[in-house]
């Protein structure tokens, strides 16, 4: 059996394409084969390049439209990219639907909740009062449910991750579950029933901890 082929989702240029580079490094050291993916955004297009994968990665990036999940923006709403948003969603649901491989990390695990029928906080300084410093590389522990599909990809229930977002899951979409929680009960991981969509809250590219590792072992097995 020849290599998983595993797409990463990405824009072209500026900050946040400086940091995806991480992703295929990471997917190469644990055997896979990583391809960027293009901001296509017709379901013929997207179709013939799901057809081309077995795994995907949705990368975290900007904020995501608040119409998205039935809100209108407050004022702290970072910059929207429509067009890529608009991709990402289409590939979440080609690939959930050929039942392949999804991992959604950062901004990635939020858009695959409201891709799915969840919706977020908008901002959790501005909506949480006693909520962890979730901004700027916050160093934080997290608690894994036991049992769960992380919890079975990682072997623990207590680890320490770097946070770099202000938005959050609100009410989980009702085809995924929490796997993963901040003390601050602060959702950092989401999971399917059939163990296809995995989301994480931190970015486990930029680490070099085993068991950040092993979520794109899991990927690429």
């Amino acid at each position: 059996m020849g290599k998983t082929t595993v797409g990463i989702t990405c824009d072209i240029k500026g900050k946040f394409f400086e940091s995806e580079k991480f992703y295929s490094e990471k997917i190469l050291q644990a055997g896979g084969v990583p391809f960027y993916l293009p901001m296509a955004t017709t379901k013929k297009d997207i179709l013939s390049l799901v057809d081309k994968i077995d795994a995907i990665v949705i990368s975290g990036s900007r904020d995501i439209d608040p119409a998205l999940y039935g809100q209108k923006k407050i004022e702290k709403i970072n910059p929207l990219d429509a067009t890529r948003t608009t991709s990402e969603i289409l590939y979440i649901d080609s690939m959930k639907r050929r039942k392949k491989k999804i991992l959604g990390i950062c901004g990635g695990m939020q858009l695959i909740n409201v891709c799915l029928g969840g919706t977020l906080l908008q901002d959790i300084e501005s909506i949480v009062s006693e909520a962890l410093n979730h901004k700027d590389g916050a160093n934080h522990s997290i608690t894994i449910e036991r049992k769960s599909l992380l919890n079975k990809i990682i072997k623990k229930e207590k680890i320490r991750v770097k946070s770099y977002h202000h938005q959050a899951v609100d009410r989980i979409s009702s085809s995924l579950k929490p796997c993963a929680k901040s003390f601050d009960k602060i959702i950092e991981g989401i999971e399917s029933a059939d163990g296809n969509i995995l989301g994480v809250q931190w970015h486990p590219e930029l680490s070099n901890t085993k068991f950040d590792f092993e979520i794109f072992r899991w990927l690429t097995r």
